[in-house]
């Protein structure tokens, strides 16, 4: 009989496969930190893209603010014929006369009922702070009358061609090497009276006729704006200022909104002999302002900081315009 004995055969040794807990962990906090890395790398992108844009549309608005007014400052006392002895025959007593003998002239307080600046809009009305007037002539011109023809006394004038942007009730001026003389237009047409009569808004004193203008007499748009502050219009956040232009266009005074969030606006001037001053001292004598410096604090329509500063962006600009 075969006897067959039994041994006790080693334990199996079972290996471990896949992650174990601590790994996965491990795992887990590192993906954690490089998603975290992203976030935060995606959010001060956006953050950085949202001020930049801010930031620009500021600078946009400073860069077309002095772009337009130092246009008409430069243009301010421009006339066709080169003289300054100019007459006014334009009704009321409006900041779209030309006195003084000066194309431009300011004011400290555009409020001030002391101020010449009457009359503005009232819808925006005008906010307290300066304020500065420009009056000169478009770039185009016209012959009032044709050379070689004579002019009988009281006939009214006449003007060729139709592109020098008048239009009916529209303001111009009239002048040859001697005279100028700054009316509202009844009428234009090639070859058709150009009238001024004592209809229409602002209106003349009187009539006018080219009984006393010379064969080498010009017409010309006459353009007077008047720069300041009012409130912002329709979908601006509350309390946000305008800076607008006015100015009359046919019978109508409007008012022009050029740029929103204004935070503030100097105005300065230089005359011959002395440094930048205000309006209140500069006084009557605006024929002698050879320079005007322009400041002004803008301020951004939104919040681009809402998480970290509750204020929106505030920046400073400023120019020296050249008075010519």
């Amino acid at each position: 009989m075969t006897t067959t004995s039994l041994s006790p055969q080693a334990p199996r040794r079972i290996r471990q496969v896949g992650l174990t807990l601590v790994e996965l962990m491990v795992a887990m906090l590192l993906g954690l930190v490089v998603v975290g890395a992203v976030v935060s790398v995606l959010l001060s992108s956006r953050q950085s893209y949202t001020t930049n844009n801010a930031l620009s549309q500021v600078q946009d608005n400073a860069r077309i603010a002095f772009e337009l007014m130092a246009r008409d400052i430069r243009q301010a006392g421009s006339s066709p014929c080169g003289n300054s002895n100019v007459s006014d025959v334009l009704a009321g007593t409006g900041w779209y006369h030309w006195v003084n003998g000066a194309g431009l002239f300011g004011v400290d307080n555009a409020t001030d009922p002391a101020t010449p600046l009457a009359p503005l809009p009232t819808a925006p009305a005008p906010t307290a702070g300066p304020a500065i007037v420009t009056r000169g002539v478009g770039q185009v011109s016209a012959n009032v009358i044709t050379p070689g023809t004579t002019c009988a006394a009281g006939a009214p004038m006449t003007a060729a061609p139709t592109d020098v942007g008048i239009g009916a009730n529209d303001l111009v001026l009239a002048c040859d090497g001697t005279q100028a003389y700054i009316y509202q237009a009844a009428a234009f047409n090639a070859g058709l009276p150009l009238t001024a009569t004592g209809t229409g808004t602002p209106g003349n004193t009187g009539a006018l006729s080219c009984a006393s203008f010379s064969s080498s007499a010009y017409v010309a748009p006459y353009q007077a704006f008047a720069w300041y502050l009012g409130a912002a219009g329709a979908g601006a956040p509350k309390d946000t200022l305008s800076l607008y232009r006015a100015h009359y266009a046919g019978n109508a005074l409007v008012s022009d909104e050029i740029i929103r969030g204004v935070k503030n606006m100097q105005i300065a001037y230089l005359t011959n002999g002395t440094n930048f001053v205000s309006a209140g001292t500069v006084g009557a004598a605006w024929d002698t302002v050879t320079n005007v410096r322009l400041t002004l604090t803008l301020q951004t329509l939104t919040n681009p900081n809402n998480a970290t500063n509750p204020e929106p962006l505030v920046r400073t600009f400023d120019t020296t315009i050249r008075v010519r």
